[in-house]
């Protein structure tokens, strides 16, 4: 009798271990509990566990369906004057639609762009305090959401030539990054 009370205790105590491993794992990849090291040489503080295998919000997909320059943007979004040459001192205008999946009913949304000059310099570049974030609660499995947005051009500033416009797009809650890069052109 009592090997089978040491092999049920024994298995008792091995669930025991695995519920309360994965409660650890989910708290910290919720970021209820966080977990840092000291590097010891830098002093910067590194992550001690990597719970990035743990697949709870990382199914789905992010995409940019739709992209349009546009003479304005209406506030349905609509394009008002579809077009990719634009005069200098014109406001270019442009809507995107993003199709993001859903993540326990939410969608966290983050854009940002960067231009760059017909020479390849960048004129705007990616910086946090440029990020738009969107959020929306959702019953659905995903959700298209739309975008709109303006460049200004100036005279005697801008120059004719083609343009390049890179949009990211991010769903922080499934950890997945798209970007796209569309040409316009002033004259």
């Amino acid at each position: 009798m009592n090997k089978k009370a040491s092999l049920t205790e024994f298995m008792v105590l091995l669930i025991m271990i695995v519920l309360t491993s994965a409660t650890v794992l989910f708290l910290v990849k919720t970021g209820v509990v966080s977990v840092r090291a000291d590097d010891g040489a830098s002093g910067e503080e590194v992550p001690v566990l990597d719970a990035e295998f743990i697949p709870i919000g990382r199914e789905g997909y992010l995409t940019i369906k739709e992209f349009q320059f546009c003479v304005g943007v209406d506030e349905l979004y609509n394009c008002i004057g579809e077009k990719d040459t634009f005069a200098i001192g014109e406001e270019v205008h442009f809507r995107f639609v993003v199709e993001s999946s859903t993540s326990n009913g939410e969608v966290l949304l983050v854009e940002n762009y960067r231009l760059k000059s017909p020479g390849g310099e960048v004129l705007l570049d990616v910086d946090e305090e440029s990020n738009y974030n969107f959020n929306l609660r959702s019953d659905r499995k995903t959700e298209d959401t739309y975008f709109k947005d303006y460049i200004i051009t100036e005279q005697g500033k801008d120059q004719p030539g083609t343009y390049t416009l890179e949009l990211l797009i991010e769903n922080q809650l499934l950890n997945k990054r798209v970007t796209l890069s569309k040409e316009y052109a002033l004259e």
